[in-house]
């Protein structure tokens, strides 16, 4: 399996922070309350009539209910424990066989290769890309294609061209099959432009079918889990052209903490955390076409991920919480936090 390593974007939390913190002393202002990796405090609010407004929070989703399909990133030999949490869309490179050998009710989001950040070239070249789709096109195991994770334009100018040129491709040689990016949008890719990944990776842009947003509100800094960083992430996104009903939710199933483990940023969430993690998300997309947990097994300074998190060996019970959601994504009732 080609593996969509996430290092830089497990270890840009603290960057980011360092970003935010430098914009602040600059006086020019930070996003807002909980804003950012670290969940910071704010100073006291500015009265007067140059004070900035706070955004307001979204308003509940009340747009069409959907069968929501779910899905985690890197399972690997793991997929039959993460099918029995009740997943059934599947992290598959394009390899028809592995795919038409997938359970009842199971699927592929087929992984084509990323776009990568530093040599800004395709993971999979054009006909690699080309014979893949059109050797899956019509499969019924195949959901979708899982086209970029996070690309970065301002670092990569033709990130959208590439992803733009791939959608088009699937719309037009395999139209049943749907295209998705995800899309990170953070004060170190944006500076003090945030929205600035949003805004021109929108589907008027690229021409994706979905796109995820993956606000990870828990942090060791911080010591507590932002909830509110959901609500920022959905406002800002829909605000620069992602209609909430192709927003993908990624949530967050992992921490920094296994031992000798260099990046220590991300802290694993409790089972209450991450209950109202995934009610917030209903509240503002409802039952989204999937939603995506990040990550079934360990991934670079991502340790532990959900196939850990068991309730043993220290680490929260997710796999219970997660296994409930799968089987009635309905909100639990009354756990998801008070938007501060």
């Amino acid at each position: 399996m080609i593996a969509r390593t996430r290092i830089a974007r497990a270890l840009s939390g603290v960057l980011a922070a360092a970003v935010l913190a430098a914009v602040a002393l600059a006086g020019c202002g930070s996003p807002g309350s909980g804003a950012g990796p670290g969940g910071a405090g704010t100073a006291p609010a500015a009265s007067g009539p140059g004070a900035p407004v706070p955004a307001p929070a979204p308003t509940r989703y009340t747009g069409p209910v959907r069968d929501t399909l779910h899905y985690a990133s890197n399972t690997g030999t793991g997929r039959a424990a993460a099918a029995r949490l009740g997943f059934n869309l599947f992290d598959l490179n394009p390899d028809k066989a592995a795919i038409d050998a997938l359970g009842p009710g199971q699927r592929a989001l087929v992984w084509v290769g990323n776009l990568d950040n530093t040599s800004c070239t395709p993971g999979f070249s054009d006909s690699a890309f080309t014979a893949a789709v059109d050797r899956l096109a019509g499969d019924p195991k195949v959901w979708g294609y899982y086209l970029s994770d996070e690309p970065h334009p301002r670092v990569c100018p033709d990130a959208v061209a590439h992803i733009r040129q791939r959608a088009d491709y699937i719309r037009a040689h395999d139209p049943t099959h749907k295209s998705f990016i995800v899309v990170l949008d953070g004060p170190k890719e944006c500076g003090t432009d945030l929205g600035c990944e949003y805004r021109v990776m929108r589907p008027e842009s690229t021409h994706v079918d979905l796109i995820g947003i993956d606000p990870f509100p828990c942090t060791i800094p911080s010591g507590v889990c932002t909830v509110d960083r959901i609500d920022e992430q959905v406002l800002r996104a829909q605000a620069q052209g992602v209609p909430r009903e192709v927003m993908v939710p990624v949530y967050q199933v992992f921490g920094q903490v296994c031992p000798g483990n260099k990046t220590h940023y991300y802290r694993l969430p409790s089972a209450q955390d991450l209950t109202g993690m995934l009610d917030r998300w209903r509240e503002l997309v409802g039952t989204p076409v999937f939603d995506f947990a990040y990550t079934w097994r360990s991934e670079g300074p991502a340790c532990p991920g959900l196939a850990d998190a068991d309730g043993r060996n220290g680490y929260a019970d997710l796999q219970s919480v997660v296994r409930r959601h799968n089987a009635n994504p309905a909100p639990s009732g009354g756990t998801s936090p008070s938007r501060g």
